[in-house]
């Protein structure tokens, strides 16, 4: 059975104050075997921020899924995570909030992302005994006990009328290094798919929907070859483009824009199925009064926690991700000084991924708690450790790795300057380094702050050599940079030339 592309505009009398909707055409294959039914999907993700004007969105989708749940019974709602963190509120509760809002919309299931490993597997597994869904991490094992992380399943079959929907979901290995991991293993992703589709077959799945947040490059043929029915990437960073030789290029549903949902309705019409799919904004539908009350409640409270301002900036500041994840930033000097004399270091590291305000401060603009909640959203603890030159070298270079695809291991630095050249192959791309002015001796033993995260081989980088010598403080960094900035109540921070990319390629 064939799916044809359909088209319409998003209809409604009541609730909506105005909805733009960017429409696209999708063909996606069904089983033969499906029941003549129409059914609609609702997917959703990406929404970590309650209070974000653009992401947090959550009164406008319960609108959003009042009207459809209205207009059939066979409504199913994928929630396709990145939510449970990182976020300013997240910090103090580790994502309850997110799963206490959710379960007011009721999704049907939620899949997981890497995001949802923000404060690590075992707080993963405290959010999922607190939801009234499914979690569902299709590929991951918890290597102490051989199973799938406690309180997560495999997979979902869920009813709507004559409807059943299983659902897959599925990780890349490199959540294992990107949110320092040893305990979770991640098991072949289209191996996964192909066993736990055969399975839901077998067990009367009419529809299956996979979820992932990587664009993993076997997905289209797994459509094409009728192993998964609906293909959902919920990552809004995700920036490729999919393109296939034939008219089924897009056939897989992308939440590309943040603050964005999808509608997709199966139509049953003369033995086929017309698919309308709508991407949605969210930011043009009224909020849902009830749940929009539930949302200030834990606004009030965060602003009680957080709005209380600490200093003023001098000067014009950016964390940008663009930059804080590809160059030298005066934000993240200031925060490295900060480690580096909080502790008494020769030096300190930081990695630009710890960094996600993603914004521009303005000079004169007041700064508050909030302000470094929101930069600094990770439980990261403020660490010290003595190593060798050649260990600074090695950690240079894997910070500098992935620099071209603007990644969040890239090194900021206090302390040292460094230069590299990114035209240069992996592992050779440091041209420099000088310490107190003198090059750096790999032999020397040098005082590294850092986080526990990167001492611990977070991001890729290596663990410090003398683990019995780490020493970790019961100091988050949000809390050395948050005292740091009410010492000094003006904070004027420097672009420094400590880090200098060489590359006659440099943008």
């Amino acid at each position: 059975m064939r799916i044809n592309s359909g088209k319409s505009r998003y209809k409604s009398m009541r609730l909506i104050k105005r909805v733009i909707t960017s429409l696209i055409c999708t063909v996606c294959l069904l089983p033969t075997y499906l029941s003549a039914s129409d059914f609609t999907l609702v997917m959703a993700a990406d929404m970590p921020e309650m209070a974000d004007s653009k992401t947090g969105r959550y009164a406008e989708l319960q609108t959003l899924l009042n009207i459809e749940r209205q207009n059939s019974d066979q409504v199913f709602f994928l929630f396709g995570g990145g939510s449970i963190g990182p976020s300013a509120m997240s910090r103090f509760d580790r994502g309850s909030h997110i799963i206490d809002i959710l379960n007011s919309l009721e999704p049907d299931v939620m899949g997981i992302t890497k995001r949802e490993f923000s404060y690590f597997q075992d707080e993963l597994s405290l959010r999922a005994y607190e939801a009234a869904f499914p979690l569902v991490a299709s590929n991951s094992i918890d290597v102490r006990t051989s199973e799938p992380i406690d309180g997560l399943v495999k997979i979902a079959l869920i009813r709507k009328g004559d409807i059943q929907l299983g659902f897959i979901s599925v990780l890349n290995q490199r959540v294992i290094s990107e949110y320092l991991l040893p305990d979770l293993q991640v098991q072949d992703p289209q191996d996964t798919i192909l066993q736990l589709s055969n399975a839901l077959r077998s067990e009367g799945a009419d529809v299956i929907v996979l979820h992932y947040s990587y664009p993993f490059d076997f997905v289209a043929p797994l459509l094409e070859d009728h192993i998964i029915d609906v293909a959902f990437l919920s990552d809004t960073r995700v920036q490729q483009k999919y393109q296939f030789a034939d008219d089924q290029s897009n056939h897989l549903l992308t939440i590309d824009t943040p603050g964005q949902a999808i509608v997709a309705r199966f139509k049953s019409v003369d033995s086929m199925y017309n698919a309308d799919i709508q991407k949605i904004a969210l930011s043009d539908l009224a909020a849902d009064e009830n749940l929009q009350k539930q949302i200030d409640g834990y606004r009030s409270r965060l602003d009680r926690l957080l709005d209380n301002q600490i200093g003023t900036w001098a000067k014009t500041i950016s964390t940008l991700r663009s930059d804080v994840r590809s160059r030298e930033s005066a934000f993240v000097n200031f925060v490295t000084d900060a480690m580096r004399v909080y502790v008494d270091a020769d030096i300190a590291v930081i990695n630009g991924g710890s960094i996600r305000g993603n914004t521009n401060y303005k000079q004169g603009e007041k700064i508050t708690r909030r302000d470094v909640a929101n930069e600094l959203p990770f439980r990261s603890y403020l660490s010290l450790a003595s190593v060798s030159g050649a260990y600074i070298a090695e950690m240079l270079e894997q910070g500098l790795s992935q620099v071209e695809n603007v990644k969040g291991g890239f090194p900021h630095v206090s302390g040292m300057k460094v230069t590299f050249d990114s035209s240069l192959s992996v592992g050779s791309r440091v041209v420099s380094v000088t310490i107190d002015g003198k090059a750096l001796d790999d032999t020397k033993t040098y005082r590294l702050a850092t986080t526990d995260y990167l001492a611990t081989g977070g991001d890729g980088y290596p663990s410090v050599e003398n683990p019995n010598d780490l020493k970790v403080f019961e100091l988050l960094i949000s809390e050395v940079v948050t005292d740091t900035i009410a010492t000094q109540v003006r904070v004027n921070p420097e672009l420094e030339g400590r880090i200098v990319n060489v590359s006659s390629n440099e943008d």
